[in-house]
């Protein structure tokens, strides 16, 4: 044991290769190590290591005669690989050939058809051109015909269609064609416009509009109320007519915008029959709040603001009974007091706009403008509905250079 021992201490492992008198000193140290008593282990230690001996031999025999075969399978199978692949190399080679034959036959073929086929494509875009042309020809016929007999309705329905292929072609690049749709959609959209609209302040004139006293003095209708059913469905009538008629409109009318600089939100144009019924209102403002007039001055913006709450307040009923059900029949979302509040807000903002650069180092003018705006918003918004969403004066009084000059008089 001594003798084992010694030569354990002299054995190194070498880590490369398979040591084996590293393992047989090893597994010698861990069966018997310095118990001698431990040799009578050794018989069956014997019988062990035999047992497993003839284990390993025959899974070695086995392995033997299994990893020929495998191989053997697996030359044949790349064989066959190889033949299969030639095979269809060949094949694709031969239909390679065939396609190269026949694609070379068939390029004089392939020079005519592609010049038939541009010609054929030239043919079609002319006679799409001249499709256009005939269908917004036979349009305006139909809106001639209809006006003739005196059934607007049908040619201010027949307008809208106009108006929408109008829109459908402006990603065309024929720029006569163009033309020549939006010259006939004007042409019509003038006539239908001037007639619809003759009409309709005809009606609201009947009416009384619009309503420049407080709401309980206001006579809704004529002064013979047998009469006054047949002007309210003359109203609807005209009114719905006119509604035929936005999609032209915004076509052809580019609406008033405040400098960029105000930063309003978008919102659409006002729908037209909200706009003809504005235009005496407008007018009154323009003719008090603009020019040499006593009512213009820088010290009263409460006039103004004042003056549109009243307009807004003394509208109010008749709008929400009378033209909203006539927006909802047409199945329109617009609200007609959100709708005529909308514009006639926008001319505050816009006689802000003008005002504001006259009195902006006034300290005096500009406080008392910026509150009396305040209170006008108060009262738009908590009394009259008005949305966050529209423009509204704090637009105004938000620009930076009036923004600045609020903050420097409220530190003052």
């Amino acid at each position: 044991m001594a003798t084992i021992a010694v030569r354990k201490k002299e054995v190194a492992r070498d880590l490369d290769h398979c040591d084996i008198p590293y393992y047989v000193s090893e597994f010698v140290e861990r069966e018997v190590g310095n118990d001698y008593d431990s040799l009578r282990k050794l018989d069956n230690l014997i019988d062990k290591l035999s047992e497993n001996k003839k284990q390993l031999e025959e899974q070695v025999l086995t392995v033997s005669s299994e990893v020929p075969k495998r191989i053997q399978n697996a030359l044949k199978n790349a064989e066959d690989s190889k033949k299969s692949l030639s095979r269809l190399l060949e094949e694709e080679t031969l239909l390679s050939d065939s396609i190269n034959s026949h694609l070379l036959k068939a390029q004089p073929w392939m020079e005519d058809l592609d010049v038939l086929i541009s010609q054929v494509e030239e043919i079609e875009r002319h006679l799409s051109y001249l499709k256009w042309i005939s269908r917004i020809e036979e349009l305006s016929d139909s809106i001639q015909q209809y006006l003739m007999t005196n059934n607007v309705p049908e040619a201010a329905s027949t307008l809208a269609f106009m108006a929408e292929l109008d829109i459908k072609l402006q990603e065309s690049s024929c720029s006569h064609l163009l033309a020549f749709v939006r010259s006939t959609v004007k042409f019509w959209h003038k006539i239908l416009k001037d007639k619809l609209s003759s009409d309709f302040e005809e009606v609201l004139t009947q009416l009384r509009w619009p309503f420049v006293g407080p709401p309980q003095s206001q006579a809704f209708g004529l002064a013979a109320p047998a009469s006054a059913p047949d002007v309210y469905n003359n109203l609807e009538m005209l009114f719905c007519q006119l509604l035929k008629l936005q999609t032209s409109d915004e076509l052809l009318t580019k609406p008033k915008q405040l400098p960029e600089k105000y930063s309003l939100p978008p919102s659409p144009p006002i729908i037209l029959p909200i706009q003809i019924m504005l235009n005496p209102l407008q007018k009154r403002f323009k003719y008090h709040f603009t020019g040499n007039k006593q009512t213009n001055v820088l010290n009263k913006p409460e006039w103004y603001l004042t003056q549109v709450l009243m307009w807004i307040g003394n509208h109010a009923k008749f709008l929400d009974d009378k033209i909203q059900p006539i927006l909802d029949k047409a199945g329109s979302s617009v609200n007609a007091g959100l709708e005529f509040s909308r514009a006639l807000v926008m001319l505050i903002l816009e006689k802000l706009a003008a005002d504001i650069p006259c009195l902006l180092y006034d300290d005096t003018l500009f406080c008392h403008l910026v509150d009396e705006v305040l209170l006008f918003e108060r009262e738009l918004y908590s009394v009259h509905g008005y949305l966050s969403s529209f423009p509204s004066c704090m637009h105004i009084l938000s620009e930076e250079s009036c923004f600045q000059r609020w903050l420097t008089v409220e530190k003052k």
